[in-house]
């Protein structure tokens, strides 16, 4: 009788792993905690051959966004900086906002790309000057932006 079997865990946890990862216990531990709790089930070569195919596709749907956002970010750096006139009243303050949706048009405008509401941060922009904005390309990869707010003469 083999004293370990293979395991794959439904559930994150944090003594054994990640979802869908191929794990080996003793069959006591298996059978009377992990199986009757959910957070394992028995894994046969069907199971483990299914979350292998799943793995790959995972891995080419990162890469195609990789490959994505890279290509977002060489066309955002022919952008040095975004300018917007604004009317202003006492001591500089803007009359009205910029918000993401006047940024999306603008990149827009310079690089036919639609950027997603969600992928831009902005600063509470109240008064005349020079701001950074980060435009979300990938997870955890920003770009920064310099944003400027100009005054209109009347």
């Amino acid at each position: 009788m083999k004293k370990k079997i293979q395991l794959i865990l439904t559930k994150d946890y944090a003594h054994i792993g990640k979802k869908n990862k191929v794990i080996q216990v003793t069959r006591g531990y298996a059978f009377n905690y992990l199986i009757p709790n959910e957070i394992a089930e028995i894994a046969t070569k069907n199971k483990i051959k299914h979350l292998k195919m799943f793995q790959v596709i995972q891995d080419k749907k990162l890469q195609d966004n990789e490959i994505k956002a890279k290509q977002l970010e060489n066309n955002l750096k022919l952008i040095k900086k975004i300018s917007f006139l604004k009317k202003t009243g006492d001591e500089n303050y803007i009359f009205g906002n910029i918000n993401e949706k006047d940024i999306i048009e603008k990149i827009f405008k310079f690089t036919g790309i639609k950027l997603n509401k969600k992928q831009i941060k902005i600063p509470n922009i109240k008064k005349v000057g020079k701001f950074q904005i980060e435009i979300n390309l990938f997870y955890d990869k920003y770009y920064q932006l310099k944003l400027n707010i100009l005054p209109i003469n009347i």
